[in-house]
């Protein structure tokens, strides 16, 4: 389970480790933990990694990646109005620069609800996405945003207070056994400062997009934007070329990957790729920052399996109801899940399911790969 620990290390003791070839442990010990659902890490000089801490709640956040330079600042991702708004106010303690670029990986809520904040602060900056991610975002985002405003999205927030109040399943009836319960009142807690800071939400679209790659140079710092399909038809990788740093989007998530509906066959060539990079760091949409390819080989690997088990499935005729049940992905649940009772509830909850779904749609040609 996440906790909120209160870092005793000084911002300089961060700075010095920034670069300096320190462990991945070294870097939790000096990042710092600034609010209960996120903390700061220097990954190079000037350049940070706000690291969410509710990869495996319902009310989840993606990363966000922060790039300073003396002509101003590139953010990568805005996730929800309740931590953009932590961010900027963080963001404005490391520089006195405008940020001048917002770039968003995907159109999902958790990277790009928070666009508004950046751009009421800085009305001058551009929004950056690829094609498809402007266009599904206009299209599925203000249905979402509803999901959590006004009527609407207090009966959401009134149903996870029920359920974490009476440990009762409201979609069976049954009762909520073992973790599950503990779960269910963590979401409540989480997604409250969540709910609330939605009735601020207001959606600001991409005003630049692109279609298979752009390269800016901001302040003498390159980035360069390079269009991927996997997790979604439009996910954008940011690469640092000076400092060999890959800011992933969801196409890596840890430390359990979501099996969303977005989600193609794609993803397996588009981690070989990333992989093929070789990057001295990665900034995955969710999770920890990774320095080599570990676990995106795990993620590579777990998804390569899912998918040739779907096929086969697909062959002889079974239906989605029967692949689940001959599905075996047990000897990565055991690598990922280990004996971690939140892991395994991320496992149940936000990918096993959803992700047999779609993987079984698209072996049988169901749905576009």
């Amino acid at each position: 389970m996440n906790k909120f620990v209160v870092a005793s290390f000084t911002i300089g003791l961060v700075l010095s480790a920034a670069g300096s070839g320190a462990t991945k442990e070294q870097h939790l010990l000096m990042s710092q933990q600034l609010a209960p659902d996120f903390r700061l890490e220097e990954i190079a000089p000037n350049i940070y990694a706000f690291i969410s801490n509710n990869t495996t709640r319902s009310c989840e956040d993606g990363n966000t990646t922060v790039i300073i330079t003396g002509e101003g600042v590139a953010v990568v991702d805005a996730p929800s109005t309740y931590l953009s708004e932590q961010h900027l106010a963080e963001i404005r303690k490391l520089t006195n620069k405008p940020v001048v670029y917002l770039i968003n990986t995907h159109f999902h809520p958790d990277h790009v609800f928070g666009n508004h904040v950046y751009k009421d602060a800085f009305p001058g900056l551009h929004i950056i996405a690829q094609d498809y991610t402007k266009t599904e975002a206009d299209r599925r985002n203000p249905y979402v945003l509803a999901h959590y405003q006004g009527p609407g999205g207090a009966m959401v927030l009134d149903s996870v207070r029920k359920q974490a109040e009476t440990g009762i399943d409201l979609a069976t009836g049954k009762p909520l056994e073992g973790y599950d319960r503990i779960h269910a009142k963590l979401d409540y807690a989480e997604c409250t400062p969540h709910f609330a800071a939605a009735a601020r939400t207001r959606l600001v679209s991409p005003d630049m997009t692109y279609s298979e790659s752009l390269t800016m140079t901001l302040g003498g710092t390159v980035i360069k934007l390079m269009h991927f399909e996997g997790h979604t038809l439009g996910d954008t990788v940011v690469y640092l070329p000076q400092t060999n740093i890959l800011i992933t989007g969801d196409l890596v998530i840890a430390p359990v990957p979501y099996g969303g509906d977005d989600i193609t066959e794609k993803w397996i060539g588009s981690l070989e790729t990333l992989m093929a990079m070789h990057a001295s760091v990665i900034v995955p949409g969710h999770g920890e920052v990774e320095f080599d390819n570990g676990y995106m080989q795990l993620e590579h690997d777990l998804l390569n399996s899912l998918m040739a088990q779907a096929y086969a499935a697909a062959t002889h005729d079974d239906i989605s109801a029967q692949f689940k049940k001959s599905l075996d992905l047990s000897s990565f649940k055991a690598k990922i899940v280990g004996n971690d009772p939140d892991l395994d509830w991320a496992w149940r909850n936000l990918f096993i399911g959803d992700a047999a779904d779609r993987a079984f749609d698209i072996a049988r040609g169901a749905v576009g790969g």
